[in-house]
């Protein structure tokens, strides 16, 4: 393990202190009624399973709507025009996680669990059993300008894998400001969590690193200990108004190192921790489904004000709606301005 490496748990919060203690009831082991306005309005999902061989899927859920959601289950279909990878065959159940996307919204729905797909009357679908489902905050896509799309890229040369980042990939990863990571702990549980910063912010070392930086956060650093149990990362990097993704599979650690901070800065503020992936997979993807869903159309952004706001839902999803859900609820909201305030 290379110098200013980060290798504990008790390290990891040296840097980044314990979350509040009411950040331990966001994680809620069945669907609330905000939980289904999500999955009611989401017209994208990304799901990633605990497989390393496996790509982060998109699905656009406005040409396949979701089919059922109620206590812990969740029923996908699985488009009849995406492959089905082997891992999923014979209904093998595997650890996965759900990200929800609304389009406009900066919020989503993250879900943990297991899910296999399973065939009825020639139909395939994707049955997933949450153990937690929780609302993610807008800061990562805010800080992508995630909504904007950029100028649509050409298709590229190779979609095989490789091990290596080719000087296409490390092309399409300067121009990213959107990452989702995939990751997993010591008891296979895994975990999707997006960052989002102004294009480029992931750097390559050399053809076989990257890193990324992590900032101002929720303080719970799901992501960063799974790295630390586990060392697995997928990375999905996306391009605002693209049809391709790029995905990025290895062996993560962190780092603390100053040297390596330094050049990761915006508006003077450093991060106080890095992740460093060194990469073993590498591969193009193509994900019409992303613009198929309306990401980037204004025309099928959903207003704000037709869901209730994101301090409502998070402040209910952890408290109810009596007093203590209301009373969550203004703190939330203080929060929230803060953080989109200060987002380094």
């Amino acid at each position: 393990m290379a110098a200013h490496s980060v290798e504990s748990l008790h390290a990891l919060r040296k840097l980044i202190a314990e979350p509040p203690a009411l950040m331990q009831k966001r994680l809620q082991p069945q669907i609330d009624a905000h939980c289904l306005t999500i999955l009611q309005n989401a017209s994208a999902c990304a799901l990633g399973f605990i497989d390393s061989a496996l790509d982060i899927e998109y699905f656009n859920l406005r040409a396949d709507p979701l089919v059922y959601a109620k206590g812990e289950r969740i029923v996908l279909v699985w488009p009849a025009h995406k492959t089905l990878p082997a891992a999923l065959e014979h209904a093998s159940v595997l650890a996965c996680s759900l990200y929800f996307i609304m389009p406009g919204i900066g919020f989503a729905l993250r879900a943990n669990g297991r899910a296999a797909v399973r065939q009825r009357a020639a139909v395939l679908y994707l049955e997933f059993c949450a153990d937690a489902l929780f609302l993610h905050c807008s800061r990562a896509k805010v800080r992508a300008q995630f909504w904007d799309a950029r100028a649509e890229r050409l298709a590229p040369a190779c979609t095989e894998d490789v091990s290596a980042l080719s000087d296409e990939a490390l092309a399409f990863i300067a121009d990213s400001p959107f990452v989702l990571m995939l990751t997993h702990n010591n008891q296979g549980a895994t975990e999707i969590s997006p960052r989002g910063d102004p294009d480029g912010f992931v750097h390559a070392l050399d053809r076989h690193t990257l890193l990324i930086p992590e900032r101002p956060g929720n303080k719970v650093a799901c992501t960063l200990s799974n790295v630390l149990a586990s060392g697995a990362l997928t990375l999905s990097c996306l391009i605002p108004g693209s049809r391709y993704g790029l995905t990025v599979s290895g062996r993560a650690w962190l780092t603390s190192s100053r040297e390596l901070l330094e050049p990761l800065a915006i508006n003077g503020k450093v991060p106080v921790v890095a992740t460093v992936l060194e990469v073993t997979r590498v591969r193009f993807q193509y994900c019409p489904e992303l613009l198929a869903a309306g990401l980037w159309q204004a025309d099928t952004h959903l207003c704000a004000s037709a869901i209730p706001s994101f301090p409502k839902m998070l402040g209910e999803h952890m408290s109810g709606t009596g007093l203590l859900g209301k009373a969550t609820t203004l703190v939330v909201d203080a929060v929230v301005k803060h953080d989109l305030k200060h987002l380094y």
